[in-house]
């Protein structure tokens, strides 16, 4: 662990710098809420960036003052070492910046004028990108940890309003459950707004699935922004939690799937021919990828990480087990139910331990709640209504496979609320769905196709 007291974070500079960077955030929320003023839902958008603000404050402060570490305050203890390394020598910088981490690099960079990075996160190449990325954000937050934090904290809120504004174009939830599901649950803005890698990954996912979704839109024109977006955030989630772009990208081609299905549903011979077509490539895509994944890089890291968090002492809170002893393609396969149900819906209120777990206990007890309710009536007609409509196809098989690559890979409750995230929104979007207007959407579409 990094030595707390190395930085001030409270100094009165950085408390003077944190108060003014709220105040240039207040100025600027308070000009794009005017120009959201017309809009049906505008009272939501400063309620997401205020809880985002907050909860990321909360979090920062929870760590200095109460873990006195963590990883986050490793990541700014190797962005400032960084920072300080650009003083020095700025070409040594840039090769650090531009280079996966190297022992030979490390002490060729690094000395006692510079400090050195916190080994743990130096030798492992995503923890040490978020540190690279965060020097990068330390010479706009002038070194302080609370600017930066405010700072992501803000980018998270464009990210969760953009998600806001896409579920409401399509017109299938109030704008009351948009905002539970993207805006009010507490646990996503707390472990996801700081210097961390979740906050990263996050924002990135949802940014990448908006701007995916305004290129599929064919009613939209497609900018070459929205590429350029998904290259950019794409790039991020490849060097932090590579196995995202899978979760993302399995779920996009099925939601595609389904806007070919119901253009062509009044054509038999098209409509059956996609179908079909559907079916079999997703049999041999199972197929090649069950074998590929027997010996993939991804499983192997898997299954390091989870032997890793289950039996390494070091780290700390409490451990779950979903019966996971193969790693092969197989194995994986066998635990799925116990690692999806893992991924929705732990840690269980009887598992917490600790305050912020008791909170996501009784969040996960409200997750319970809303699926025994879309269980208890209609089920098999709403699940019908649902695999015809592209967004929530999308959430559907973007929550399966999140939800089990977060519960497979976690092994500890305090890693898994954070893994977690992503599931959660899309989760609730499923859940909260008004069948009413889905069904009058469907005869819509199906009348105009």
């Amino acid at each position: 662990m990094p030595d707390l007291f190395e930085l001030d974070y409270f100094s009165i500079i950085d408390i003077s710098w944190a108060l003014l960077a709220i105040v240039i955030f207040a100025l600027i929320v308070n000009v794009r809420k005017k120009k959201h003023r017309d809009l049906d839902y505008s009272e939501y958008y400063t309620v997401n960036v205020w809880m985002k603000i907050t909860l990321s404050l909360v979090y920062a402060v929870y760590y200095i003052t109460v873990v006195k570490g963590g990883d986050t305050l490793a990541y700014w203890d190797g962005a400032i070492k960084m920072q300080n390394l650009f003083f020095k020598n700025p070409s040594y910088y840039f090769e650090e910046l531009l280079n996966p981490p190297d022992l030979t690099m490390f002490y060729k960079h690094f000395d006692l004028q510079t400090g050195l990075p916190p080994g743990w996160i130096y030798r492992e190449p995503e923890s040490w990108f978020i540190s690279k990325i965060m020097s990068i954000l330390s010479f706009f937050s002038i070194k302080s940890y609370l600017v930066a934090t405010l700072i992501l904290a803000y980018i998270s809120s464009i990210a969760s309003w953009k998600l806001f504004e896409l579920v409401y174009s399509y017109k299938l939830h109030t704008k009351r459950n948009i905002a539970i599901a993207v805006v009010l649950i507490p646990s996503v803005s707390f472990w996801c707004s700081g210097i961390t890698k979740d906050t990263i990954v996050l924002f990135s996912t949802i940014f990448i699935i908006y701007h995916a979704f305004q290129i599929l839109s064919l009613d939209k024109e497609t900018k070459l922004k929205n590429w350029l977006a998904i290259i950019c955030f794409g790039f991020l989630l490849m060097h932090i939690r590579s196995f995202m772009l899978a979760t993302i990208l399995v779920p996009m081609a099925m939601s595609y799937t389904v806007r070919l299905v119901n253009k062509y549903r009044k054509n038999k011979f098209k409509f059956y021919l996609i179908r079909f077509s559907t079916f079999i490539i997703g049999i041999l895509f199972f197929i090649l990828q069950g074998n590929q994944l027997a010996n993939s890089e991804q499983l192997a890291e898997a299954a390091l990480l989870n032997k890793d968090f289950a039996t390494n002492t070091t780290y700390e809170g409490t451990r779950y087990d979903i019966g996971i002893t193969d790693y092969s393609a197989q194995g994986m396969i066998q635990v799925m139910p116990a690692a999806i149900l893992a991924g929705m819906y732990r840690p269980f209120p009887w598992e917490a331990r600790t305050l912020t777990m008791i909170a996501n206990g009784l969040e996960d007890l409200f997750f319970i709640y809303l699926t025994f309710q879309f269980f208890r009536k209609g089920f098999f007609k709403k699940v019908s209504m649902i695999r015809k409509n592209e967004f929530l196809v999308f959430a559907f098989f973007f929550v399966i496979l999140m939800s089990y690559m977060a519960g497979v890979t976690s092994g500890l409750l305090g890693v898994l609320v954070r893994f977690k995230a992503p599931v959660i929104p899309f989760l609730l979007i499923l859940l909260t769905v008004n069948f009413q207007n889905l069904e009058s959407d469907i005869k819509i579409n199906s009348e105009l196709n």
